[in-house]
């Protein structure tokens, strides 16, 4: 139990699990949440800015209750998606609404910035570019894989040319629907034949690199200075020296590894130059013992962590960030930690479901409206 109650609001999307649990395990802590979904706004949301010569009165309504702006302590930007265009307004309104819903949502994060964010909204945003990573990566002290980023068809071809086994990644992921199966994308290992047209190389820019050899994986979550390693084995699985989240299981691990410290000191850097507090790291460690930096997601998942190394107690972890509201946040597990199974388990998917499901249906105004 906290020695602070604190007030977090968790900006996600209806059936994120990781926002649920968290929810429940701040909540059972003492703190109040507030599990926010943006496209609530402004059929299930409404703010209240109301300023006067006494100062100033910021609330929030949702259907989980009414909030003062200035209650928030921590804001977790979790899955942040845009509000949503009512569906009775008239069409010819519908960019004019647009425009308000977006300017005003934007308006809510200035409004929160008050608060201890995990990740701040600006920087998780430029956290998404991979080009600016990389930059910053080489920097930072990461070694980081061969890599071209282009839709200059003559680069692309002589960069494959130059190097024994190159892989594709897109600049960002992407699903779509076909023949009633939803397909994403992942790592794919490209050669010249696979290549097509120019025209069609030059339409859509993406990531090209050298294929680097694979002793193991790491995937390294950290909150503040703190970092919870583990080691992954994508041998064990099919199409894993292309990418392990393709068929992701407990059995691909043989527990948690300390990074080296250059290594961890690199990260902290990095998390600090794209002004992250917090961050999914990726690694190669290759037959040579050579560490090398894929990526580091912002947002990235770690349930998946503790499930398959319930040694290394993220959730715990993760609450006392949330406390600490520290960046230089260091991890002192107790002697009783939360443990996320116990979490999972007294938790009830089914009553949070239902909660959820009034989000993914039209609101009652608009059922109104449309009969």
């Amino acid at each position: 139990m906290a020695d602070t109650s604190k007030t977090v609001f968790i900006y996600t999307m209806p059936d994120d699990w990781h926002a649920i649990l968290a929810e429940a395990a701040l909540k059972r802590r003492g703190h109040r949440v507030l599990r926010y979904f943006g496209t609530d706004f402004p059929e299930r949301a409404e703010i209240e800015f109301s300023y006067e010569k006494s100062g100033d009165a910021l609330r929030l309504h949702t259907i989980d209750g009414s909030y003062a702006l200035s209650d928030f302590d921590v804001v977790w930007n979790r899955r942040m998606l845009g509000p949503k265009i009512p569906s009775h307004v008239d069409p010819r309104d519908r960019e004019y609404v647009s425009q308000q819903i977006r300017f005003a949502d934007a308006s809510l994060r200035s409004l929160l910035r008050e608060a201890f964010w995990i990740n701040p909204y600006d920087a998780a945003r430029n956290a998404d570019h991979k080009p600016k990573q990389l930059q910053l990566a080489l920097r930072n002290g990461l070694q980081i894989p061969d890599t071209l980023i282009s839709n200059r068809p003559e680069a692309i071809r002589a960069f494959i040319d130059r190097h024994p086994s190159v892989i594709h990644k897109p600049l960002i992921g992407a699903a779509w629907e076909e023949n009633d199966k939803t397909l994403s994308t992942y790592t794919a290992r490209v050669r010249s034949e696979d290549l097509p047209g120019d025209e069609l190389l030059r339409a859509a820019p993406g990531i090209f690199q050298a294929q680097v050899k694979k002793q193991f994986e790491v995937r390294a979550q950290f909150f503040g200075e703190s970092c919870f390693a583990l080691k992954i084995d994508p041998s064990r699985i099919e199409y894993g020296e292309m990418d392990w989240r393709l068929h992701q299981h407990g059995d691909m691990t043989d527990g948690s590894v300390a990074l080296p410290d250059r290594v961890y000191q690199a990260c902290l850097k990095q998390l600090r130059s794209l002004g992250l507090v917090a961050g999914a790291f990726d690694f190669i460690v290759t037959p040579d013992d050579e560490w090398i930096y894929l990526e580091v997601n912002e947002a990235g998942q770690f349930i998946f962590v503790e499930q398959w190394c319930d040694e290394l107690t993220l959730f715990d972890a993760f609450c006392h960030f949330v406390e600490s509201g520290d960046a230089a946040f260091q991890y002192r597990k107790p002697s009783n930690p939360q443990r996320l199974a116990e979490l999972i388990e007294s938790t009830q998917p089914e009553a949070v479901g239902e909660q959820d499901k009034l989000r993914r249906e039209p609101a009652p105004d608009a059922q109104a409206e449309a009969a």
